[in-house]
């Protein structure tokens, strides 16, 4: 049995992360070795999988410098890191931003995740500001404007309105026939 490049694109997750049978794991070689596709396909997805991994790597590294082996993180850096995002986002009470100057102030690691954290925000907006200035400009609302003017322009009436006048037209056809008839 072949696998197939629609199967593929299930199983290269699970091959990656040597989560499939033996026979299955061999079928799943002999298709990369055949079909550039599905092995372009998993030089992507492997990228990508060793790039999260040695990001969470990278993580769990920093955190165990911000603290050592059975040393866990005090309260003012748990309230800290709870509520940088509110702080950076002026969300947060006077008090709770004062606490919060205060340890950025007093932690050189905390002060380096403030900075990181407005310049992740700044580049976020700087990106959206060019994206959408470089984006045409909504076809929504010129689409919806133009199939209400199509609308407006359509003579549709209503079924019982179109009903009646084709019957009273039929009506006049056939009194206009039946007079016709008679003046013969």
């Amino acid at each position: 049995m072949e696998i197939t490049c629609l199967q593929m694109d299930v199983l290269i997750s699970f091959y990656i992360e040597g989560d499939l049978s033996d026979a299955l794991k061999e079928k799943v070689e002999e298709h990369l070795k055949k079909c550039p596709v599905c092995r372009a396909k998993f030089n992507i997805i492997n990228s990508l999988f060793s790039d999260m991994r040695a990001e969470v790597k990278s993580k769990e590294k920093n955190e165990t410098e911000l603290y050592p082996t059975n040393c866990h993180p005090s309260k003012q850096y748990q309230f800290f890191k709870t509520n940088l995002s509110a702080y950076v986002d002026n969300e947060l009470p006077e008090e709770e931003n004062v606490k919060i100057r205060k340890y950025a102030i007093g932690n050189k690691k905390a002060r380096k995740e403030l900075e990181d954290t407005y310049h992740i925000r700044k580049l976020m907006r700087d990106s959206f500001r060019k994206t959408s200035a470089e984006t045409k400009p909504d076809l929504t609302k010129n689409i919806i404007k133009q199939i209400s003017n199509e609308e407006k322009n359509d003579f549709n009436f209503n079924p019982l309105i179109t009903v009646a006048f084709a019957f009273v037209i039929s009506v006049l056809l056939i009194s206009a026939i039946v007079i016709y008839i008679m003046s013969m």
